[in-house]
């Protein structure tokens, strides 16, 4: 096959479109825990398909279901819901239509059928279309907030993936429609382009809004921590100050029983005294308040549901981490625990790990489980009812570790399942 000088300038250029969909990639996903050769692969099989679809076919609708198709599959090399990947791909592909349809029109002014094989494309078209397309990337790929959009609900999810396709069935629309004035029909386009980048605002808007009540929703629980934290030091004074005040009296109790050979009401005094202080136990003194705080109040929480705690701390008192991110992890990984410790019958127990070494921040978690563990891709999907509230939870632990260049290593096997956080801190 002969390929004219035309057909290998789309091919060269396609080389740096391909580096484009890629930075279009960033917008919105995180390369946390990608594999870098299925990476690799994926992009050249796009570039590829994509080349070879144009060679043989140049049919402007079968090109844009299959850019689709592949952005899709591209999308999937990163974590990420599903909500978020169709809205990704359908902006993503919008954008890049839009940029398409106002420089083709601008600099060749042609019209054609996106139902029949075409060749619209001048050589100076193919590089100013991506150069521009570049550029708008580069400006997207200044916001930040994008990458949080799991935490958005579905309603927000619906309405701003409906504005980007709505938008590619109007541009098709005045295609079918056959439009002469080439004006008219880049105004149209300009203004449903910036009907998206609005849109786009709006969901990078909405995402910080979304991380911003998260926050929030933990602060309100660091503060639940730390009163319940008082509140047992607090009764715990005041039981110690009651029981030593009345020591003698209770020896002289217990002694006056057992000389009267009445030793299971001396037992049972013993016991009502130890009850007065288990019912207001503080399980971790370690003199880190914030670490202390979380784990009474959860430890606590767990002994009433006949949980039973194995702890091994291993702290100095001041570590160099915000109390806002220590509640944040350890609320969430023993809440997790004690959710699913809380569905068995037997061997109701959990160990807790915590030590602090040479910078390293070292903390696990092992609880058994019913062997039910409900799989989306390479990710673990909560069983809880309240999927959105653990998924923030999930999410925010992944955020607090890339701060501080860590790692998660979850196991779950012989029905045990184990939580594993290095946290590098100085």
């Amino acid at each position: 096959m002969n390929i004219s000088m035309h057909d290998f300038l789309y091919i060269t250029t396609n080389i740096f479109g391909t580096y484009i969909i890629f930075k279009f990639m960033m917008v919105f996903f995180s390369r946390e825990d990608v594999n870098k050769k299925i990476e690799i692969c994926s992009y050249a099989g796009y570039f590829f398909a994509i080349s070879l679809i144009y060679l043989f076919i140049k049919i402007p609708v079968v090109m844009m279901l299959c850019n689709i198709f592949s952005f899709f599959l591209i999308s999937l090399n990163y974590k990420s819901n599903m909500k978020k990947r169709i809205f990704a791909v359908m902006f993503i592909y919008l954008i890049l239509m839009c940029i398409e349809v106002i420089v083709i029109n601008l600099l060749s002014g042609l019209q054609f059928d996106i139902f029949r094989k075409n060749k619209y494309y001048s050589a100076y078209s193919l590089i100013v279309l991506k150069l521009a397309t570049y550029i708008v990337v580069l400006i997207l790929n200044k916001y930040k907030n994008s990458k949080q959009g799991e935490q958005v609900p579905l309603s927000y999810w619906i309405c701003i993936t409906f504005i980007p396709m709505a938008s590619m069935y109007i541009i098709l629309l005045l295609f079918r429609l056959n439009i002469t004035n080439v004006t008219f029909m880049i105004v149209g386009v300009i203004f449903i382009l910036m009907i998206n980048f609005s849109t786009f605002y709006l969901y990078e808007v909405i995402s910080l809004t979304c991380a911003k009540q998260a926050e929030k929703i933990w602060i309100i629980q660091q503060n639940k921590y730390y009163e319940r934290q008082f509140n047992l030091m607090k009764s715990s004074m005041k039981v110690t100050k009651a029981i030593k005040h009345d020591l003698k009296n209770h020896l002289l109790t217990v002694y006056s029983l057992l000389q009267k050979e009445k030793s299971e009401e001396a037992l049972k005094h013993i016991s009502d005294i130890i009850e007065v202080c288990n019912s207001q136990k503080e399980y971790v003194r370690s003199g880190n308040t914030a670490i202390d705080s979380v784990l009474n109040f959860k430890l606590q929480e767990a002994r009433q549901k006949n949980i039973r705690i194995c702890f091994n701390l291993n702290i100095p008192e001041n570590i160099e981490i915000p109390s806002f991110h220590i509640s944040i992890i350890l609320g969430n990984l023993l809440d997790n625990a004690i959710c699913a410790v809380d569905k068995l019958e037997c061997n109701r127990y959990i160990n807790f790990k915590m030590k602090y070494t040479k910078g390293r921040l070292i903390i696990k978690i092992d609880n058994p489980f019913n062997g039910e563990i409900l799989m989306n891709g390479n990710r673990i999907v909560t069983t809880k009812l309240d999927r959105n509230n653990h998924g923030i939870g999930i999410e925010s632990i992944k955020i607090i570790l890339q701060k501080y260049d860590g790692s998660m290593e979850i196991q779950h096997d012989n029905n045990i399942f184990s939580v594993t956080l290095l946290l590098y801190i100085n």
